[in-house]
């Protein structure tokens, strides 16, 4: 069988007038430039300093530029823990600044609890329930409405401050989490880790369905409410003319919170709870929208307000949830 024929093609350059080439204009010129911010100027001046300058000036201008280079980024601090989340929910020490006297190290281990504390949990009549739902309906619209008022409405009666707007929202999660795992102070669950947490899920996946009375009846929404309004109330206030001391006790309380609140629904997603109940899926999704939610604006909030730091807090913002949530 005989090889097909080549088909006919032209000799190089056969085309092509190489006497009479077009010359490119200049906005082609500027299409070919891959750097327009540097000038001419900025080339000449790179050359006589590499063609001109002794060994000895340039190493110490090499220096210089690796000083303004290494000030354009963060600070390696920023990122190191900068609270104590085991120091009591009333505290605002510092990791690093003043060491903890004797009064502070008992107080924070009476609060930690090295020995386990007795939980007694019993699941609400219907009647109980209702008085609860009531309770917490009439707690979260008061907390609203002195929040309305510190906006201008009626300052006196109003939050002066995130202080004690803050201890009315975690004296409320302690109440609605006494309802679910028995524990009135939920400042302890910032002692356990995220082993503890693991190990639970484990045993819980080993346990029966109806190994106890549950106490779950839908409590889930009223975190969930929290934890949606707390960002709102956070952006209202202002704190960047406050001292830095003002700004830590303050964001303190803040990132305590959520570190709370991070532990509660991680163990509500897993079902770590008496009767092993979880949060539903349609909860599970709202709550990561809420979550996400907050780790993107709280650090807009930060940087608004001129707060330097705190990455390491950020970053761990239901943290210990979202992982088990599959996110």
């Amino acid at each position: 069988m005989s090889e097909p024929l080549t088909p006919p093609h032209c000799e190089p350059d056969d085309v092509l007038d190489l006497d009479n080439l077009k010359e490119l204009d200049e906005r082609d010129i500027d299409d070919l430039n891959l750097n327009p911010e540097l000038e001419n100027s900025d080339i000449e001046i790179a050359t006589n300093y590499a063609n001109n300058t002794p060994l000895y000036k340039r190493k110490y201008l090499d220096e210089d530029d690796d000083q303004r280079q290494e000030n354009r980024f963060d600070n390696v601090d920023d990122f190191k823990p900068r609270i104590n989340v085991n120091s009591p929910f009333s505290s605002s020490k510092k990791i690093g600044l003043s060491p903890l006297n004797s009064n502070d190290t008992n107080s924070i281990n009476q609060e930690s609890g090295k020995e386990k504390p007795i939980i007694r949990t019993r699941r609400l009549s219907a009647s109980q329930q209702s008085k609860f739902i009531v309770y917490c309906d009439d707690k979260l619209m008061d907390i609203q409405r002195k929040f309305v008022q510190s906006r201008g409405l009626s300052v006196e009666n109003g939050y002066s401050n995130l202080i004690p707007l803050f201890e009315d929202i975690k004296s409320l999660i302690d109440f609605i989490w006494y309802s679910i795992d028995g524990l009135s102070n939920t400042e302890l669950l910032l002692n356990e880790t995220e082993v503890d947490l693991d190990n639970a899920e484990v045993e819980n996946s080993n346990l029966p369905t109806n190994s106890k009375i549950s106490t779950y009846f839908g409590q889930t929404s009223y975190l969930l409410k929290i934890s949606d309004d707390l960002i709102d109330y956070l952006e209202k206030f202002d704190i960047k003319d406050l001292s830095s001391d003002e700004q830590n006790h303050i964001l303190s309380k803040l990132f305590k919170l959520l570190f709370i609140l991070d532990k509660i629904f991680a163990k509500l997603i897993i079902g770590s709870i008496p009767g092993n109940s979880k949060m539903s899926g349609t909860d599970i999704v709202r709550f990561c929208g809420i979550a996400e939610r907050t780790r993107v604006r709280l650090p807009w909030y930060l940087e608004q307000q001129g707060v330097h730091g705190y990455h390491y807090e950020v970053s761990r913002i239901y943290q210990n949830s979202l992982e088990r949530c599959g996110v």
